[in-house]
């Protein structure tokens, strides 16, 4: 009898042991801390601000996740530059922003950044736009959009000429993720979570051991509107494209940074993109889709080169 209540034990420990083993050596929870600055709403977003300076380093987070994406390892920005970490539209702290009763498109999304920015009174400081995933594909439109813009660093951008080859690459990410990208099934269990928001955030860490906790937690932190919005308009369409030409007459530096096995990215499609433009540069980190997570050190320290070289031009 007591031999089988030890294996009972075990058994049902066991999960919760596995789930421990590989939160405690994942190297995207070592390297995670929180980030500095003050959390509230601008502008009817959620933002993070912390730094100070003559440039403003803005942080755009993508597709189901918040600006705490942006960890510790980014507070170093913050002895350069102003340092404005947003959640987009739907997502985070923004995902019950009043812009979500209207239309949503990609030039909403771009009207609430720089509705932040003029709400803090640094619309026309210089600006480095940074962000990852559809987050770094809303940098592009922004920057394109805003005069005083002089960089972009975009990490693990989707870029898509058209909504099939967008549907294409997400396939590439796992039969679960492409279930759960979009579609009928994807809107219930949306919804679902949003009817059972602590449940759901429960499970979003229990199946995510390899992510911090709160990081883990944001990933169920939107609405089906603000999700799918958010998706249609900034990674399955093309605008980016017509941007990316705005910021090549206007001679703003992009990086487009990629993991090195993102199955996200169209193979080749930064190298061919940087090959046509000259303010276009291609870089590649180790890692798959979640750069800033994986290599937080690496991807900060491109940011504060690109900050470093705007310094070196206005001296």
């Amino acid at each position: 009898m007591r031999a089988s209540r030890i294996a009972l034990a075990t058994a049902l420990l066991a999960p919760t042991l596995a789930w421990a083993g590989a939160h405690a050596t994942s190297p995207e929870v070592r390297q995670w801390r929180p980030g500095v600055g003050e959390r509230r709403q601008v502008a009817d977003l959620g933002v993070r601000i912390h730094g100070a300076g003559d440039v403003v380093v803005v942080l755009l987070s993508g597709l189901a996740s918040s600006e705490r994406l942006w960890g510790g390892a980014y507070d170093v920005l913050g002895q350069h530059a102003r340092v404005v970490a947003i959640d987009p539209i739907g997502f985070g702290a923004s995902m019950e922003s009043a812009a979500l009763a209207r239309e949503i498109d990609a030039d909403a999304h771009v009207d609430a950044v720089l509705a932040v920015l003029t709400a803090l009174d640094l619309h026309e400081l210089p600006a480095m736009i940074v962000g990852h995933s559809m987050g770094a594909s809303l940098a592009l439109r922004v920057a394109a959009r805003h005069a005083p813009a002089s960089m972009v660093v975009a990490y693990d951008a989707p870029l898509y000429f058209s909504t099939e080859e967008a549907d294409e690459r997400v396939r590439h990410m796992g039969w679960f993720e492409s279930l759960l990208a979009q579609g009928p099934l994807a809107e219930r269990v949306c919804e679902w979570m949003c009817d059972n928001r602590r449940v759901a955030k429960a499970l979003a860490v229990a199946i995510s051991p390899r992510l911090p906790v709160v990081v883990a937690s944001d990933t169920v932190q939107h609405t089906w509107r603000g999700y799918i919005t958010g998706f249609n308009s900034l990674v399955r369409d093309a605008g980016w494209s017509e941007a990316l030409r705005v910021l090549s007459t206007r001679n703003v530096t992009v990086r487009l940074v990629d993991g090195d096995h993102d199955p996200v990215q169209v193979p080749g499609r930064a190298d061919e993109l940087a090959s046509t433009y000259s303010n276009v540069t291609a870089f590649r980190l180790p890692g798959g889709h979640r750069l800033p997570l994986s290599d937080p050190v690496g991807c900060a320290s491109i940011v504060l080169a690109a900050l470093s070289e705007y310094a070196d031009k206005r001296s």
